[in-house]
């Protein structure tokens, strides 16, 4: 009898972070020119922050008129993850002098770096009013609209985007995305393959048609995310899913070694556990390995209930009765009517274990 369910655990591929990726954050990226020496010097490698806040509160005390210069400490703020005071003092510079795109855009990234996207991307526009052919602020406009799930305006900013650099990597990457939440994977694949193509360097593009590729099982799969780990050989999504796929394509020792490889660079990738615990049960009957690795996996992820139900698989299959309940019953108080770990607990009850 079969006890487990011979899935390995799935990709969670949090789209709505890609912004992360991509650099949404505009601090020292756009400026229109207006406050440009300010912001290319606003972060010194010659200084502590803490000096150059200093500085800055220095000039502030001398004119409380200067806009610049409470742009400029609130961009270290926000990069010293004050938010607060990154907040004070960017309201003031754009109290004294509204009319400047930078100081919206800074505004924009403390908001973002708060969490709210709302006002994120509100005060966004209010920059792009001033500066509407700022390709790296639009870029920024288009992913907080797809953060909102606005996709009709983030396809209106790509536009605009296209319009100014019809070569723009990043706006046929973004594409690709509203395609793929639309279900149209073939335009997607169609926008991501242009992205590739008009920077071979965005790793991204590459993940995204590797995600895709893997899907359905196309060896075309490994290549891109081949790609993806020679641009970024500390990727572990793409490891990961290179990985799931040797393993669903019966390629153990392959897999095994792309498993090996994440926890190389990060020893607590509960998933690569979880799934080298699955590949001994399924492929190598090693039920006492196993053990090991759905251990390794609940102690990087405590709340890993599908990591407790198969190490009691494991448990019970060298007749360790006790134990193979207790990790059930914890199956079931982190899952709730989790039904493998109810048949688990039946099979028990059957045996008078």
């Amino acid at each position: 009898m079969k006890f487990f369910s011979g899935e390995v655990h799935p990709i969670r591929w949090p789209r709505l972070l890609f912004i992360s990726f991509l650099g949404l954050s505009l601090l020292f990226a756009c400026s229109t020119g207006a406050d440009e020496e300010g912001n290319r010097s606003a972060v010194s490698t010659d200084l502590s922050v803490s000096d150059q806040i200093a500085e800055y509160t220095g000039q502030i005390n001398a004119n409380r008129m200067n806009a610049t210069a409470f742009h400029k400490r609130a961009q270290l703020y926000l990069f010293d993850r004050n938010l607060g005071s990154a907040m004070d003092d960017i309201a003031v510079a754009i109290k004294i002098d509204d009319k400047v795109a930078d100081y919206h855009y800074t505004l924009s990234d403390v908001h973002f770096a708060g969490g709210n996207v709302v006002l994120a991307t509100e005060a966004l526009a209010d920059g792009l009013q001033l500066d509407p052919e700022n390709v790296h602020a639009l870029l920024a406009q288009a992913q907080l609209y797809y953060a909102l799930r606005d996709m009709k305006n983030s396809v209106v900013t790509l536009k605009r985007v296209l319009e100014v650099d019809k070569h723009n990597a990043k706006a046929y990457l973004i594409h690709g995305l509203i395609f793929s939440e639309l279900g149209d994977t073939t335009r997607a694949m169609n926008s991501f393959q242009t992205a590739v193509e008009n920077d071979p360097q965005l790793e991204e593009a590459h993940l995204e048609l590797g995600l895709i590729h893997y899907a359905e099982l196309n060896p075309l799969a490994v290549n891109y995310l081949d790609n993806v780990i020679a641009l970024n050989p500390q990727n572990t999504l793409a490891m990961y899913t290179k990985s799931m796929y040797y393993q669903k394509t019966s390629e153990v020792d392959l897999a095994i070694d792309g498993y090996n490889q994440i926890l190389g660079v990060n020893p607590n990738h509960a998933e690569s556990h979880y799934n080298l615990g699955h590949i001994q049960i399924e492929f190598k009957e090693d039920y006492k390995g196993a053990v090991a690795h759905f251990s390794n996996a609940i102690k990087a992820d405590s709340t890993h209930y599908k990591a407790f139900y198969m190490r009691g698989v494991s448990l019970e299959r060298q007749t360790m009765y006790p134990e193979a309940r207790r990790d059930y019953l914890k199956s079931l108080d982190l899952q709730t009517n989790y039904e493998l770990a109810i048949q688990g607990l039946n099979r028990l009850d059957k045996l008078g274990q």
